[in-house]
């Protein structure tokens, strides 16, 4: 597919609630997140996206943005055209499956970031967010052997979880006194993984690793 090389700054904004959606865009290096505001000047993340995800995919069936996505850091996308898009998945069952999938998982995500605002604790809250940061940097191949730099501040990630910039912090202390978590400014390494996880009732299922339903290959003419 054609496809232009695009670099974004860290805070940059690769597309703003109320343009036109007209391209899909894959992370090639980097983070970016979704935003929205409630129009009294606050904010919250409403996902995250990190190298090997798309950005845009639900314009291919709606044109307007409704949200603002921003680079978490630097970032490198692929921009392709949607027209492109839809002309290989007309052509490649396959190919329109993978997007299926890809955006249906980005839904189940979205639903487990509200079950986790919604009815989880701050401690909980902190705890899941790390987790599921953790398995899909994992999944992307995205970490280093002494742990993971976390390129959020407390601002944002209260800001994904629904808390302020303290209470972010004080669970982050909670979380280091207990033994689970080992921290220096943005980099974390996890010093119980499984402890963590308990605290947290995170589960890998909402991510769906390996278990999409597969379209049959046609028979042969």
């Amino acid at each position: 597919m054609p496809f232009a090389r695009k670099t974004y700054p860290a805070a940059g904004y690769l597309m703003r609630q109320g343009d036109r959606g007209d391209a899909l865009s894959i992370v090639l290096d980097g983070y970016c997140y979704g935003q929205k505001d409630d129009g009294e000047g606050k904010s919250q993340i409403v996902s995250l996206a990190i190298t090997g995800d798309s950005i845009g995919l639900e314009h291919l069936y709606l044109r307007a943005v409704d949200h603002d996505t921003r680079a978490l850091t630097g970032v490198v996308v692929a921009t392709v055209p949607l027209a492109a898009v839809r002309q290989i998945a007309a052509r490649r069952p396959a190919i329109a499956q993978a997007l299926g999938v890809h955006q249906a998982i980005r839904h189940a995500i979205t639903r487990e970031w509200m079950v986790n605002i919604g009815a989880r604790d701050g401690l909980r809250r902190v705890a899941h967010f790390l987790c599921e940061f953790a398995v899909r940097s994992d999944a992307a191949g995205r970490t280093p052997e002494d742990g993971y730099e976390l390129p959020m501040s407390q601002e944002q990630i209260g800001q994904a979880t629904g808390l302020t910039a303290v209470h972010v912090n004080r669970m982050l202390k909670t979380l280091h006194t207990a033994g689970l978590v080992e921290r220096s400014w943005r980099h974390v390494r996890f010093a119980d993984w499984h402890g963590l996880r308990d605290i947290a009732g995170f589960s890998t299922d909402y991510l769906h690793a390996g278990q999409q339903v597969r379209i049959p290959a046609p028979p042969a003419p």
